[in-house]
């Protein structure tokens, strides 16, 4: 399959994997198409609002963790779920 995507998706692209964000191409696209699913299926009328509030308050109670850790574990977990869905 070839793609072609517009050039300033393009220079995205190639900042992220300059940045070592992803290490090719097709993990920073797999990345956005994993987003954008789980964007596309979200459903409020399967949130539990009651334990959504607990976890809000659990959350703002802290420890807090620097954004670059999360983003970095959130990827990390991301990548596992990608390689288990291919193996």
């Amino acid at each position: 399959m070839q793609i072609t995507l517009p050039p300033e998706v393009m220079d995205i692209l190639h900042r992220k994997i300059a940045a070592g964000q992803y290490s090719s191409p097709d993990e920073a696209i797999a990345f956005a198409l994993q987003i954008l699913d789980d964007y596309e299926t979200w459903d409020d009328a399967t949130i539990d609002r009651d334990e959504l509030r607990k976890f809000l308050q659990e959350g703002m109670a802290g420890p807090f963790l620097p954004g670059e850790e999360v983003m970095s574990q959130l990827q990390a977990e991301l990548q596992a779920k990608l390689t288990a869905a291919q193996g």
